[in-house]
Order: structure tokens, then sequence, then C-alpha cells
């Protein structure tokens, strides 16, 4: 079984490594040789890098902000709601050496691709159904239009029918939400505060805001219009939860079924840097989204690093736990679907993520006696596994009904352990044949020998890494 690097094959990469930098040439120039040598060289230099990225996605309402908390180890990290909470791709990482902890960095979209994520966004979507179906060829011809005058045309004409034509505002009211905003992201576009492509600080204390949006009292997001802007929020914070790898975690919103390019898109563009992908699931039959299948047939290595996590193990009913339809019925279906995908059955996990979240807060009263009735749920599903036949299922259950583990602690030690077996390795190998392919070139002559030996040496200590 693979078991991750040796000592001797990572001195055996830093090697290469320092002797591919040694011949980099004093001016590489322009020339693709001497690119592809730099590049190599650089590879090799960062393979062993201890820092590694997981995103961590799931449907709406599985405890996405929730879990990522616990995995973190601040329950006050990130806001959660009952709703639709996170509303862009959050980036958690500790601090750098000069950097501050608990820091919030906002990093914006140029203008042309926000603009052309909300031509093809919800919002805009159905305020254009909407006049095609009352103005019908008396309408703006928004397709005929450039991207950001089609929003500004369609968010114009929708506000004079509204204010014109009181029975289609009346039968159209609830896209007074969608109207609210399409203008509103038109203005923050205007407005001094929005910096195209620019990375800007904020305050800490206001990451709510800038994640979720502020709330109505039905639990409606009032302000989301602005947060369409963003690539991505980056959440600085130190943490001693991690005793290898150091990674960044990315928590990602929920995809709806259609019309939400900018976060389908940006979700596949984090996706495709990530190391480990972590899938978050209720207790409950589980099939992949479209969005999976699809980076896993871009990144076909991704599938070994896949982790699939069943959360919320509190809401399962302890009644029909082993009975027909019940959650072991479901683990077990599910553990054998993805198994065909090529998940690995040692990366299929439960948790309880809400226990560790509350435990942090225990000295309020009420929600110290969540966290006891919580504990309560768990022992009587340890001891209803007890005498499982099913030693995967119910290794998983006594991970998540643990109150010291809930399944976090579990997780975490599988996130290092994918990270030094797989991660690790696929990074080496790919320096090391980059650093074999450059041998393999006319480069300059006054090294051309000496990377000729070190491509040999490279393709070597490629090959004992599998």
């Amino acid at each position: 079984m693979a078991t991750g690097l040796s000592e001797s094959q990572k001195e055996e990469i830093r090697a290469v490594a320092a002797r591919a930098l040694k011949l980099l040439p004093a001016d590489p120039g322009d020339g693709e040789a001497a690119g592809r040598i730099e590049r190599a060289a650089r590879a090799a230099t960062t393979a062993l890098d201890p820092t590694y990225t997981v995103l961590v996605s799931g449907l709406r309402s599985v405890g996405k902000s929730t879990f990522v908390s616990a995995l973190w180890g601040d329950s006050q990290l990130l806001p959660t709601a009952v709703r639709d909470c996170t509303q862009t791709n959050t980036l958690i990482r500790i601090p750098a050496p000069d950097e501050e902890d608990r820091s919030l960095k906002l990093a914006y979209l140029e203008r042309d691709d926000a603009v052309e994520f909300a031509t093809r966004g919800l919002a805009y979507y159905r305020l254009a159904q909407m006049l095609s179906e009352v103005l019908g060829p008396l309408g703006p011809r928004l397709d005929e239009l450039p991207p950001e005058e089609r929003l500004r045309a369609a968010a114009r004409a929708v506000r004079t029918l509204f204010d014109e034509r009181k029975d289609v505002y009346v039968l159209h009211e609830h896209l007074s939400e969608q109207l609210d905003q399409l203008e509103e992201f038109l203005a923050f576009l205007d407005s001094d505060s929005y910096r195209p492509g620019g990375v800007v600080d904020a305050r800490w204390e206001d990451r709510r805001e800038h994640l979720m949006g502020r709330r109505r009292s039905d639990g409606r997001t009032l302000d989301v219009g602005k947060l369409l802007a963003l690539r991505h929020v980056e959440v600085v914070r130190a943490s001693d939860a991690w005793t290898g790898g150091t990674p960044r975690l990315i928590d990602t919103p929920w995809i709806p079924t259609f019309h939400n390019a900018r976060r389908s898109d940006l979700i596949l563009e984090q996706a495709r840097t990530a190391d480990i992908l972590v899938i978050i699931s209720l207790p409950e039959p589980y099939a992949p989204e479209e969005w999976v299948h699809r980076i896993l047939r871009e990144s076909p290595r991704l599938v070994g690093r896949t982790v699939l996590v069943f959360n919320q193990l509190d809401t399962v009913d302890t009644s029909q736990l082993f009975s027909r339809g019940g959650f072991a019925e479901a683990f077990a279906d599910s553990s054998e679907a993805d198994g065909k995908l090529g998940f690995k059955g040692e990366n299929i996990l439960v948790a309880c993520s809400r226990l560790p979240f509350l435990e942090r807060d225990e000295r309020d009263p009420a929600v110290k006696e969540r966290s006891e009735k919580l504990r309560g749920i768990l022992e009587r599903i340890r001891r209803m596994s007890a005498d499982s036949r099913s030693g995967t299922f119910r290794d998983a259950l006594h991970a998540a009904c643990d109150p010291g583990d809930a399944g976090i602690e579990t997780l975490r030690t599988r996130l290092d352990a994918v990270w030094r077996v797989e991660v690790m390795k696929d990074r080496g190998r790919a320096a090391l044949d980059a650093v074999a392919a450059v041998g393999e070139m006319d480069v300059e002559p006054g090294n051309a020998g000496a990377w000729g030996e070190l491509a040999g040496r490279a393709r070597r200590a490629s090959l004992s890494l599998w």
C-alpha cells in the first residue's frame, strides 16, 4: 500500500531541483527552451510545498459552512443561515508571515466577466422572460445589445413597466427581488467601491455581509446584487487544528439547477486548481451533481482524492437506521455507486459537525442544552450500531458519534493521508517528468550535456514514485 514520499525520495527531488536551478541560464531570454527549463526547475522546487487546496462542495442546507468552521477549529469563522447562505467562493487560509490574523480580502471579477456572468444569471433570465411574454415584439431587442447595455435595458424596461402598468406589477410582483438585484449590481459597478479585477481589504467584523449579504426577516438576501461582482472572498485566520500539511479550504456556494453561470463557472475554475475535493451530503442517498461528473472527467486523478462526507448525522431517523430505506442502506448503496466512479471506500465518512461547532459556545445555556441533546442522540446511534455487521459503516458511525471526534478529526486525518500519499507523489512525479522532458529538447549548448544527465536522473527518480 502506498505510504507517501520517503525521506530518500524527498531528498532526491530536492537534489534534482537544486541542480536544475544551477543550470538555469543567467539570462533565460524568451526562447521556448529557456522558458521550459525555468518552469521545470521552479516546479521541482515547489513539489514538496506542504500547502494543498481542498474544495468543499455540496447542495444547499447540508451544513457546509458549519462543517468548514468546525474543520478549521473556529466556530465563529463563517456565517450560517437556514436558507441559501454562502453566496460566493470563500478561501480560508492561514496568515502569511507578514499578514495579520483575522483579516478579510475581497477579490473582484473584471468588469466584462462580472457582466457576462450576470447576463447568464437567474435574475436577468427571469426579467427578460417576463418582458418577452408581456411586450412581445414591442419589447426591447435585448439579444442584439452588448452585454452591459442588455442588462441596463432590461432593468429600465421592467422598472418602467412596473411603474406604468399596475396590473403587470401585481401579476409579477415576485420579480421585484430579481429587479432589485440587477439594479443594485449595476449601481455597484458604477460606484467607487468596485475595483475591477482587484483585491481590497475589508473589516473582519463585516465578513457576514460580504459572504452572504444582509438578510430580510424571512431569511432572504437583501443585497445580493453587489456580491455578484465578487470572484471570491479570502478569510485569513490562524488554525492549530492541523498537524501535517497546511490546507487552504474553499467553501463553495450551492449551485442552483439552472441559470447561475457565475457560481458554476467559478466553482469549476476553483476545482481545477484543487488538490482534494470534499463533498458534503445529508445522510441519505447521494448522487454526484453534473459539475462533479464534469470535473472528474477533466481531472481523472481527482477521483481518488475525492472525499464524501455524510454530515448532520443527528438528523437521522434512528427508528429507521437499519431498516429498508434507512441510512445504513443509503450509505451502502452510495458507497457501491460511488465506488464504480472510482471513489475509494476509505474516503467515504460520516460526521456531525454541529457538535464541535456548538461546543465552543457552551457558556450560553441554550447552546449547552442543544449540545447535550446532540450528545444524547449520537450516543443512541452508537449503541444501536455497536453490533452492526457492516464494519465500514459501523466504524464511520462511531467516529461521528464520538464527542471528541464527531467525524471532524477523522476527516482531518484522512485529508492529511490523501495529501501525503496522493498529492505529494503526483507533484513530485510531475516536477521530475518536467525536468526529464527538458533533457529531450535542444537546450543551450553550454548546459545541454548537464541537462541530459539530470534528465536521466529525474526519469529514474520519477519511476521510483510509481
